[in-house]
């Protein structure tokens, strides 16, 4: 019996369960109305390394670990980690997970990255293909602006619409069994066209008018 549903969604049978999840986040965003729903609020956004891409990768092991810890796994209780970020290569991702001796899928989906992990963890856990996966993302403002827009050190003049890249990370432990949240569907998006052509408004192609 086929579990899709039209053409973009497809119900689990045996719905992965959020058992734990984990976050880190940066100094501007502790200041926002979400502060007190982060597990950690950073101090110091270099985290002690000497380049901003080393910087993510290092907040972004901080949050598996962070995982790890509130759900008390160890490392060989989880048969896949599902994670990305938004750099090239997921540099970012692997850097973090190459000393955790967990079978790693490597995701690049920018800003739906988390989305995607989950989506893509749900599906195999359901299909019996793994009983606890851990779902992991990043971004950092600074690596991010290098990355996308322009070097910090440039100074360019920022425009009104320009998006302002979260400096954070989240982690959620899926697992087929426990208490929690449920995963029941997956829907899964396309790539649509609106037509967005200025370079610097991320945000409307992002969120596009209708």
């Amino acid at each position: 019996m086929s579990k899709r549903i039209g053409r973009q969604t497809v119900k689990l049978d045996n719905q992965p369960i959020i058992t734990e999840t984990a976050s880190i986040a940066g100094i501007k965003e502790g200041e926002g109305p979400l502060k007190d729903s982060f597990d950690t609020v950073l101090t110091d956004d270099t985290l002690g390394e000497k380049s901003w891409e080393k910087s993510e990768s290092t907040l972004q092991k901080q949050t598996a670990m962070l995982a790890l810890e509130k759900s008390r796994f160890a490392q060989g209780d989880i048969d896949y980690i599902l994670a990305g970020d938004l750099l090239n290569q997921c540099v970012g991702a692997h850097y973090s997970v190459r000393d955790l001796d967990i079978p790693f899928f490597g995701l690049y989906g920018a800003c739906s990255t988390m989305t995607e992990s989950l989506s893509l963890g749900s599906i195999l856990v359901d299909g019996g293909y793994a009983d606890r996966v851990m779902c992991l993302t990043s971004s950092h403002f600074c690596s991010s602006e290098r990355q996308f827009r322009n070097p910090l050190e440039y100074g360019g003049q920022r425009a009104p619409s320009a998006q302002w890249t979260v400096t954070g990370a989240g982690c959620a432990v899926l697992s087929a069994r426990g208490s929690g949240p449920r995963v029941t569907h997956v829907t899964t998006g396309k790539v649509i066209d609106k037509g967005v052509t200025d370079i610097s408004n991320m945000g409307a192609a992002m969120a596009p008018p209708l």
